[in-house]
């Protein structure tokens, strides 16, 4: 009898001891190339191949103010990152850049197993020029259209 009246109070003490044994703590991050990367996305697309093995996420990033170095204009680039993920436990990851990509515009996505591909426009508006990026998870093929 004792004990059916002990097992509510022991089950409401370890739950709220569990509740509140969590210590959330922050820190600061000193990597300069990650902070300026994480405050300037400006897009992020996410994308999983047909048969889900494959992770990619792309993320556009602008550079600094007159990295397009335009005479007399602020006109920025973009670093597009581009990461690629394993499905799994402990998976396989990488991370490819291009960089001072002028005024990058994603046209499409062509999801295939075998090889995802990114199609995107770049360059100024009368002179613009279309890339094929075709994504694996240990290397990327670019391939002017």
């Amino acid at each position: 009898m004792m004990f059916k009246k002990l097992l509510p109070f022991l089950f409401l003490c370890f739950g709220f001891s569990t509740a509140f044994a969590q210590n959330i703590k922050y820190r600061s991050v000193n990597n300069e190339d990650l902070v300026y990367v994480l405050n300037n996305i400006e897009k992020t697309i996410e994308f999983t191949n047909d048969n889900q093995t494959l992770y990619i996420k792309v993320f556009v990033v602008s550079d600094p103010s007159g990295s397009a170095n335009i005479p007399e204009t602020d006109e920025i680039t973009n670093t597009i990152y581009i990461a690629t993920s394993e499905d799994g436990e402990a998976p396989e990851q990488h991370v490819y850049k291009l960089t001072s990509v002028y005024d990058p515009k994603i046209i499409s996505w062509t999801k295939s197993s075998k090889q995802p591909q990114l199609v995107f426009s770049y360059g100024p508006a009368d002179k613009r020029k279309k890339v094929t990026v075709s994504i694996a998870l240990k290397q990327l093929q670019i391939k002017q259209v």
